[in-house]
């Protein structure tokens, strides 16, 4: 840069402090903010802006919204596209919102519940959860709510409630009729056993919503067509669903409509010719001008899905480039003008977006806003970072009648590790949340006696974070490991599920040799033998600059892990452990081995393992088993006090356990007195010299806490000695109790990497969830 450049940059650099705005600034912000308010006026180019802004790499989401390359920036712009689209075409055609429309959204409510419960259990069928979302349409349609064939006392979510789509009409009786049927007992329509003959159109477009459940178009064609088969039979009422599903697909990622529309149409070879025919008709309309009823009519469009269909794709592809003149095209002729107007929205708007639609049929839609609200719940569910607090499930909630599966194929994922763990994902989150946080509040503390901590922060001790020559919140080189850990169980978790790996140390010794090149060691010196398959420190992790810190790590953890990288030792294993330390360095390590397994003694056993990486002496390797066979535990919903009787008996049975034992009996009867004077606890406990040490005060410290961070944390750090280890262990298991959402705010908003921390939590939970992503070089399997 030259010295004018340099003084550009000053001057904008000043200008932003000084938090000054020119107007161009000014109408930029409050653009972006008026796209963020109305989604439907955002264009597909913000779209994947406000994507790329977003920074780092998402992961892959296993769902229509993605491809090879990573999720797709503009796809939620293009589901709205879709949904608004569709909605705009059937108001256009009646002058209201149609049945049509309010069951789509019902259909794409219930299948957003579906990957919700599949995300949480493994076990959401999208089609019963379809199904599910049909019978609170019916209720809107005037039926009673106990005649709709539901177990469900009243019906739930916030979707029922929205006044704006209850309505007693209907100008197209079949799909209502149907479910009735199944409401008084007869079982769901399918496309082997067919509940109607009807060949109509109205279930058509329940077809686009496919395109969201899978990235794999023939996922994609089997789920629509079984979406339409719940009410219509006959295949020119169902099998016109599965192409417009895969032509959705094809447009969510960007490709042109003609190319789309021929993807869809090759998959149904006896109607190829029809719908062929239709497509190049609409191709050789004359620019400018559109099919009249005449030309329509001349394809003897009928009401059949198959004619609905091919009305649409003739119009939509004559007039691609305007949305208006198209839907209204689709409402005139002689046929069924509804569906056909939904089906051409709906490829122009995937096509093209919401802001192809003319402002002025979005403004005169009347639900328009809840259209958008529930695309941008679509768009978050099936994108790489669906959400997880308790408002979602309430809004979304995941039980539904019981009965027969209507589905033809099984679309259900099974959970891939650790069954109970994706419903217990705060839980996971507060433990990795609650170590960071012990750690923090203890490392000013460190070593100290208690003496010199009463000095320095009054009669209670420390309560709160200090700083220490550096900010509050700081973490240090206990929770380093730990997230480096994690980072390497989530690459062997992906390698186990590629190539068949059973035991993830070598992926966490590969891990731990990142963590080593970030304390300023060149990746040639840091990498042992993994510069041979990993010339450069690969993965997301590494490239967090904020960890290139050294936080005063244990000699016996860089002392091993050195000797590894030189050549000098080889893997730690139980037979032969990289050293005979008995210290505590390796405890909390253990947290993320509990993602594992569902077996609590294969967690144990994992956990042993990943110790005598560096530390080998039977305390420190029994006790970092025990924390994470309590961490396993807890996040399956057990009590910490069940859980601590289910570890001593895991224990007995193993060599060298003694004074482990003893350690965590001590630490459970002292408990019983609640609070105690530091000086008491650490004649009870010790001072958290040893791993066992460690582990008793932090138990101790959680059982006295009884889920409660403020009360337990002091407890774990007031006393002589290793008060961040103990602070570490404490907060892990009181997390890990009460879950992330229980943290109290102070705890976290200094918390140094927070959203580090928060995201690679995420990121495991999503990894041993029931749909794992493909996550690229983000978590490569080595």
């Amino acid at each position: 840069m030259d010295d004018s450049e340099r003084a550009l940059l000053a001057a904008w650099r000043a200008a932003r402090t000084a938090d000054r705005r020119d107007p161009v600034e000014q109408r930029l912000l409050e653009t972006w903010r008026r796209w963020r308010e109305r989604p439907a006026t955002q264009p597909l180019w913000a779209t994947a802006l406000r994507h790329r802004l977003s920074g780092g790499s998402p992961p892959v989401p296993a769902t229509g919204l993605a491809d090879r390359s990573g999720p797709i920036p503009d796809a939620p712009g293009r589901v709205l596209g879709m949904l608004l689209g569709g909605a705009v075409g059937e108001f256009v055609a009646l002058g209201e919102v149609g049945q049509r429309t309010s069951a789509l959204l019902f259909a794409l409510e219930g299948l957003i519940r579906a990957h919700t419960r599949a995300r949480a259990s493994g076990d959401g069928d999208p089609v019963a959860f379809a199904l599910g979302g049909l019978r609170r349409w019916m209720h809107t349609r005037g039926v009673p709510w106990a005649d709709c064939g539901t177990e469900i006392a009243h019906p739930n979510g916030w979707l029922v409630r929205e006044r704006a789509l209850h309505s007693s009409r209907v100008d197209e009786p079949t799909m209502l009729s149907a479910l009735s049927r199944v409401a008084a007992g007869q079982p769901a329509g399918t496309r082997k056993h067919p509940i109607t003959s009807s060949d109509s159109a109205t279930a058509v477009p329940l077809g686009a919503l496919a395109a969201l459940w899978s990235g794999d178009p023939g996922t994609v064609f089997a789920l629509g067509g079984d979406f339409a088969a719940l009410t219509h039979g006959h295949v020119h009422g169902h099998t016109p669903a599965s192409v417009l599903g895969t032509s959705v697909l094809w447009l969510l990622r960007g490709h042109p409509l003609e190319a789309s529309l021929r993807q869809g149409i090759a998959s149904w070879q006896s109607a190829r010719a029809t719908l062929g025919h239709a497509l190049r008709l609409g191709r050789i309309s004359p620019a400018g001008a559109h099919p009249g009823p005449d030309h329509l009519d001349a394809m003897q469009p009928g009401r059949s899905g198959l004619a609905a269909l091919a009305v649409a794709v003739r119009v939509a592809v004559a007039c691609e480039d305007d949305f208006g003149t198209a839907v209204r095209a689709a409402s005139d002729h002689s046929g069924d003008t509804a569906s056909a107007a939904v089906l051409c929205g709906q490829l122009l708007g995937a096509r093209h977006g919401p802001t192809a639609i003319p402002a002025e049929l979005r403004d005169a839609l009347p639900i328009t806003p809840l259209v958008e609200r529930i695309a941008t719940d679509a768009a978050t569910e099936f994108g790489p970072y669906p959400d997880e607090s308790d408002d979602w499930e309430r809004r979304y909630p995941t039980t539904e009648a019981t009965g027969t599966t209507p589905s033809t194929a099984d679309y259900r994922t099974g959970l891939t590790a650790v069954p109970r763990l994706a419903a217990s994902r705060d839980r996971f989150l507060g433990a990795v949340l609650g170590c960071a946080i012990g750690e923090a509040l203890g490392i000013p503390v460190a070593g100290d006696s208690w003496e010199e901590i009463r000095a320095r922060h009054g009669a209670d001790g420390l309560t709160d974070y200090v700083p220490a020559g550096h900010p509050s919140g700081r973490l240090g080189s206990d929770t380093q490991l730990l997230l480096f850990t994690l980072e390497g169980t989530i690459r062997a978790s992906v390698s186990r599920r590629t190539a068949g790996t059973t035991d993830p140390t070598r992926h966490v010794q590969h891990a731990y040799q990142r963590w080593l090149h970030t304390q300023h060691l060149s990746w040639p010196r840091a990498a042992g033998e993994f510069l041979g398959t990993a010339p450069e420190p690969d993965g997301w992790l590494v490239q967090q600059r904020a960890l290139f810190q050294t936080r005063n790590p244990g000699r016996t953890m860089m002392r091993t892990l050195i000797a590894f990288a030189k050549g000098q030792q080889p893997m730690g294993t139980p037979e032969r452990p990289a050293s005979d330390s008995a210290g505590s360095s390796a405890l909390v390590r253990a947290v993320p081995v509990a993602l594992w397994s569902s077996d609590p003694a294969e967690v144990f056993d994992i956990g042993m393992r990943t110790a005598v990486l560096t530390h080998g002496h039977p305390t420190a390797r029994l006790s970092t088993g025990a924390l994470a066979f309590l961490v396993s535990r807890l996040l399956a919903g057990e009590a910490l006090a069940g859980a601590v009787e289910e570890v001593l008996d895991q224990l007995s049975g193993r060599s060298g356990h003694e004074e482990v034992t003893r350690r965590i009996g001590a630490a459970v009867r002292l408990a019983r007195a609640g609070r105690v004077a530091p000086t008491d606890l650490e004649r009870a406990l010790g001072t958290g010299a040893t791993a066992a040490e460690s582990l008793a005060i932090g138990l101790h410290a959680a059982l006295v806490g009884d889920g409660d961070l403020d009360t337990a944390l002091p407890v774990a750090v007031n006393h002589s000695g290793g008060s961040a280890t103990t602070g570490a262990v404490c907060g892990s298991l009181v997390g890990a109790v009460a879950g992330a959402r229980r943290i109290p705010e102070r705890w976290t908003d200094d918390l140094e990497l927070h959203d580090v921390i928060e995201r690679l939590a995420h990121d495991a939970v999503l990894e041993f969830g029931p749909r794992p992503p493909a996550w690229g070089d983000r978590y490569p399997p080595t």
